[in-house]
């Protein structure tokens, strides 16, 4: 049973990303303000996969990052970690622990259902990195990777995307949108 408290916050997350947090297990960060920043999503529910385990919903971070996405900064992070075989190394060790911490959530009955639906399924959540990035080298998102910067503190591509946004000195964002004003950030 959802509380008063819990059911306000859901509907803040589902402003804050614009849709319903389907199989939301918790907000695993605020932000300094108190507002929830990331949010852990359970991997299959719905009979559906749902590799992405940490879900950036801060709208400040998501704006900063787009941003940083549309001047080329995924190519920018995908040539540092190509050709940088510690930060390369600091990643692939972040994909590992992406992986096993989503895999841990599944009980062994979930564990079998997905394997009679499809052994991909299973793989899948089992061995694909951060955000279901099949390549241990690759950046498919940086929303992701910052997300799991600021839950696990071992991405290097989240932890200089996060050095160059921060957070915001002030923001009103969530406030603003927890009484249906429009943000001025």
């Amino acid at each position: 049973m959802i509380n008063k408290e819990e059911e306000k916050i859901i509907k803040l997350i589902e402003k804050q990303i614009g849709r319903k947090p389907e199989g939301m297990v918790e907000v695993t960060l605020e932000c300094p303000f108190s507002y929830p920043a990331v949010i852990k999503v359970y991997p299959f529910f719905n009979e559906r996969v749902f590799p992405t385990t940490y879900w950036l919903t801060c709208p400040y971070l998501q704006k900063e990052i787009s941003v940083l996405e549309d001047k080329g900064w995924v190519t920018k992070m995908q040539k540092i970690v190509n050709n940088n075989k510690q930060v390369a190394q600091a990643l692939k060790s972040a994909h590992k622990n992406y992986a096993e911490d989503r895999f841990e959530m599944l009980c062994s009955t979930k564990k079998e259902k997905m394997t009679k639906i499809s052994e991909d399924i299973y793989k899948t959540l089992k061995d694909s990195g951060i955000g279901g990035v099949k390549d241990i080298k690759g950046i498919k998102c940086l929303h992701t990777h910052v997300a799991d910067f600021l839950v696990n503190n071992l991405n290097p591509v989240g932890k200089k995307v996060f050095q160059v946004i921060k957070w915001p000195k002030t923001c009103n964002i969530c406030k603003e949108m927890e009484s249906n004003e429009k943000s001025s950030n």
